[in-house]
C-alpha cells in the first residue's frame, strides 16, 4: 500500500491511534474500490461523515469509521463480499450470526487486532480492524410508525447486547436488556426486523439510520439527502459523504456541528478499542 506511505508523519499523535487510522483507512479505501468495481453507493456516516467535512478526514481522536448504505445496496454488498471479497487480506463479518448479533456488518483486515470491551475473550471470532457497514432503511410515514420502527430496532439491539459481554449501566437499561433476551427470538424477533425494514419495498421520503446511538430525533432523514454520492477529502484520498451531507449532519449533531468541542465533551466519546494492534492476529489476545 504505497499510497499510504505518507502514514501523515507531520501530525502529532496525541490520541495514540494513528497507525489504528491508517490500517482503518486501507480498508475503507478498498471498500470504496469494491463498491465501484460492483456498483454498490455507499456514503461515510456520522463521525465518519462529520470528520471528513469538518476535519478532511479522521476525527484527532476517533478510532473507527463507519459507512452506510440503503436497503438494496447493503444486500448486494452482503452478497458481493461473500463471493468477490478479498480473503487473504480481509474478512467479512455478516450481521445476526453467531460471531456479530448485531443488525449491521463489518469487514475486518486479517492479521490485526481490534477489541472491544465486548469482543475481549470471544471464542470463534475475528478481532481484526475493521469498518462499520450500516444499513439505512426506509421510514414509515406517521410519527406512530416512525416510533415503532425506532423501538422495534431498540429491542433487536438490546437482544444483540444480550448475547456478547455488555454490561448494562442503569436499573431501566438492565430491564430492557433482560426482556429482550426472554421475548426476542424465533417469530417475534423476525416480526420485529421485518417492522424496521418493511417500508423499503415502497421507497418513502423518509430514511432511517436504526441500529446506531442516536435518539430517537436524530434518526430520521429526508430521503432526498441520499440522492446521489459527493466525493470529498478524506486524508489522502477522496470518499464518498451523501449528496445532502450538510443537512443530514445538521439533524444528527445540531447547527453547530462544525464547531470543535470541549474537552468535557471529547471526554464523553466512547473508544471502540480496548486493545489494537496493526502487526499482530487478535488470536494472541485471547
Amino acid at each position: 500500500m504505497n499510497d499510504l506511505k505518507y502514514m501523515r508523519d507531520d501530525l502529532k499523535d496525541t490520541y495514540g491511534i494513528l497507525k489504528l487510522q491508517e490500517k482503518i483507512l486501507e480498508i475503507m479505501m478498498y471498500i470504496d474500490t469494491f463498491c465501484r468495481q460492483h456498483g454498490i453507493t455507499y456514503y461515510l456516516m456520522g463521525g465518519s461523515a462529520l470528520g471528513a467535512m469538518r476535519h478532511g478526514g479522521f476525527i484527532p481522536w476517533d478510532d473507527d469509521l463507519d459507512i452506510f448504505m440503503d436497503y438494496a445496496n447493503y444486500t448486494k454488498f452482503k452478497a458481493c463480499c461473500q463471493q468477490y471479497l478479498d480473503t487473504e487480506r480481509f474478512y467479512f463479518q455478516c450481521e445476526d450470526t453467531a460471531e456479530l448479533p448485531y443488525f449491521f456488518s463489518k469487514v475486518r483486515m486479517n492479521g490485526t487486532t481490534c477489541l472491544s470491551p465486548v469482543d475481549v475473550k470471544k471464542e470463534n471470532y475475528h478481532g481484526g480492524i475493521f469498518v462499520d457497514v450500516m444499513c439505512l432503511n426506509y421510514a414509515a410515514k406517521s410519527m406512530l410508525g416512525k416510533k415503532i420502527q425506532y423501538y422495534a430496532a431498540g429491542m433487536l439491539k438490546a437482544k444483540a447486547c444480550s448475547k456478547t459481554n455488555y454490561t448494562a449501566v442503569g436499573i431501566k437499561k438492565e430491564i430492557q436488556l433482560w426482556i429482550s433476551k426472554v421475548t426476542v427470538w424465533g417469530p417475534f424477533k423476525k416480526f420485529l426486523l421485518y417492522l424496521v425494514r418493511r417500508h423499503n419495498r415502497k421507497k418513502t421520503d423518509t430514511m432511517a439510520h436504526l441500529f446506531g446511538r442516536a435518539k430517537f430525533a436524530n434518526s430520521f432523514y429526508p430521503a432526498e439527502l441520499f440522492k446521489g454520492q459527493r466525493f470529498v477529502n478524506f486524508e489522502m484520498c477522496q470518499l464518498a459523504v451523501p449528496s445532502g451531507v450538510e443537512q443530514y449532519l445538521q439533524i444528527r449533531y445540531g447547527d453547530r456541528y462544525m464547531e470543535m468541542p470541549s474537552e468535557e465533551t471529547k471526554a464523553l466519546y466512547q473508544s471502540h478499542a480496548t486493545v489494537w494492534d496493526v502487526n499482530r492476529d487478535y488470536t494472541m489476545y485471547l
